[in-house]
């Protein structure tokens, strides 16, 4: 019996890895995945900028004290909201999906702690698209923004938290890069304004913890979270990942 349940979840765990390395292949041979994430980057920075243009038209202030609190709170909505998009991501395992190929790539991003250093603005515009969930957000603020009229510092705080999920990627991205980071992100890391090294490394030692990559602020909730609703990555998306590179090695020498 327990052979049994040991095969079967064999053959699950190969089945699964077989549909992660045909959507990784698509993703690397069919260049439209690569061009819907240009075209999608292109569409958040736009959709970024013009309710950004629409908000300084409007806005009102009624307080430096309500404008400090609403980017403050928009801040920490950033953190959370972006931690519960990786946690499902990281968990997500829908390779044969439309957007499978997309999963399967972000994936690869557990495989290697030291990114390649790139510049801020290149980093900004590419990870940009692969927040497809922002591209709805996003619209659907300017559809409001257009359509009804929003309290002031409701509309500025619905516009940063679309900018600052982009900017969320940069922290990560120099949490990634401590050796070549200026001292002033260093000054911010260390304050906890951004997300440092030492703080996101957990997430890559340990399974299903600290998934927020803006300051990480808001981990203890979502390590609450991930706990209750998913069993972790190490176990599964990891796990293809490592046997994917491991093939590719084996088949190179």
């Amino acid at each position: 019996m327990l052979r049994h349940i040991t095969d079967k979840k064999i053959n699950r765990m190969n089945h699964k890895y077989h549909q992660f390395e045909s959507a990784i292949e698509k993703y690397q041979t069919v260049s439209w995945y690569k061009h819907i994430q240009t075209v999608l980057s292109w569409v958040v920075i736009c959709a970024q900028v013009l309710s950004l243009i629409v908000l300084i038209q409007t806005y009102t202030t009624p307080s430096f004290v309500g404008f400090i609190a609403t980017l403050i709170c928009a801040y920490l909505a950033t953190d959370f909201i972006n931690g519960l998009v990786h946690m499902f991501m990281d968990n997500n395992t829908h390779y044969t999906s439309c957007f499978g190929p997309l999963i399967a790539d972000f994936h690869l991003h557990h495989h290697k702690l030291n990114y390649q250093e790139k510049h801020p603005i290149k980093i900004y515009f590419t990870e940009s698209g692969y927040k497809v969930w922002l591209v709805f957000y996003l619209l659907i603020l300017i559809f409001l923004q257009q359509t009804h009229f929003l309290p002031s510092n409701l509309e500025l705080g619905l516009v940063a938290f679309g900018i600052l999920s982009s900017f969320a990627e940069l922290s990560h991205y120099w949490c990634h890069q401590p050796t070549t980071n200026h001292g002033m992100i260093r000054f911010l890391q260390k304050y906890r304004l951004l997300l440092s090294l030492e703080h996101h490394r957990l997430h890559h030692v340990h399974d299903n913890t600290h998934y927020a990559f803006l300051n990480g602020v808001s981990n203890p909730l979502l390590n609450i979270i991930a706990r209750k609703y998913f069993k972790g990555y190490k176990n599964h998306s990891d796990q293809y990942v490592r046997a994917y590179f491991k093939q590719r090695n084996v088949f190179q020498t």
